[in-house]
């Protein structure tokens, strides 16, 4: 029988396995969330830290105009900020740049990524550059939240109703690049104390779903019909695709109502499904439960 291969989340499983065994009362929420959140010895406010790149041929090509993925390198993380209730702060970026010409391609990358930094009031304070076989960006956030308000991925309970910002599907070719992270509607969220539990759709609903319902201890049900769709997509692509950078949280039935009467944004939200106790698994209607992986 050919073995499979092992997931993304499996291999970061075996690879962070001598940190996890690490506890202190410092740390909130670390592995296995889209944020670190670590109390501040301030105890003003929790720290709030993310890090993520962006690949040449992974995440853009060599025909991606230059400012939309200084734009997306930024985008990212601030979308993982988004999901923890965050308010960004101050940002490190490392390049990774092959040659003398991608140097000069590089200077359209930062305008782009400055533009979205200051529609956010973000300090873009130091980094570091490298020289590599392909362009890369990655970006290194610090944010705020207040002290205990993050609700991170695991604390979902059975009956919760499940909630999706946005649009599903049909971000390739141009949306990926062009999205605006969800962070006053996260920073909403947590600061009105409406939700369980909270991640950014990253790498489509088919396979962040199951992380956070597994975080919580719990399983789920989505009812397709229901899912927010992007022009000409299908709930199937909506359910595995990746890259919506939507936020995917989870109510408690008494808060519901009050996020439905309340709810002051453009942006609309709408219910998928219901969080279910571990022992029902998860229900999908069918779709499958894949989504984006970096070793598939």
């Amino acid at each position: 029988m050919k073995k499979s291969t092992p997931s993304e989340d499996r291999w970061i499983e075996c690879w962070t396995a001598p940190f996890r065994r690490q506890k202190t009362s410092a740390i909130r929420y670390s592995f296995g969330h889209d944020c670190a959140v670590l109390r501040s010895p301030s105890k003003r406010n929790d720290l709030v830290l993310k890090t993520d790149a962006v690949v040449e041929g992974v995440h853009f090509t060599p025909a991606t105009p230059p400012a939309w993925i200084g734009r997306k390198a930024l985008a990212r993380p601030l979308s993982d900020l988004a999901a923890a209730g965050a308010v960004p702060k101050a940002a490190l970026i490392t390049v990774g740049c092959p040659n003398p010409a991608q140097a000069r391609r590089l200077r359209k990358v930062y305008l782009g990524l400055s533009a979205l930094a200051k529609k956010f009031h973000l300090h873009v304070v130091g980094g570091e550059t490298v020289r590599t076989r392909q362009l890369f960006l990655s970006v290194s956030l610090l944010g705020e939240v207040a002290p205990g308000n993050s609700p991170g991925r695991s604390g979902g309970k059975p009956g919760d109703h499940l909630f999706v910002t946005g649009k599903l599907g049909g971000s390739w070719p141009h949306r990926h690049l062009t999205f605006d992270p969800r962070l006053a509607e996260g920073q909403w969220l947590i600061r009105h104390r409406l939700v369980s539990a909270m991640l950014d759709l990253s790498d489509g609903l088919g396979s962040d779903l199951p992380r956070l319902a597994r975080a919580s201890g719990v399983g789920f049900q989505v009812d397709p019909k229901k899912l927010p769709l992007a022009p000409k997509t299908t709930p199937r692509v909506a359910f595995s695709q990746g890259e919506d950078y939507e936020l995917l949280f989870s109510v408690p039935p008494r808060q519901v109502a009050l996020l439905r009467k309340t709810w002051p944004f453009p942006t609309p939200i709408t219910e998928i499904g219901r969080l279910l106790p571990k022992a029902r698994g998860f229900e999908t209607g069918g779709l499958s439960l894949r989504g984006y992986d970096h070793f598939r």
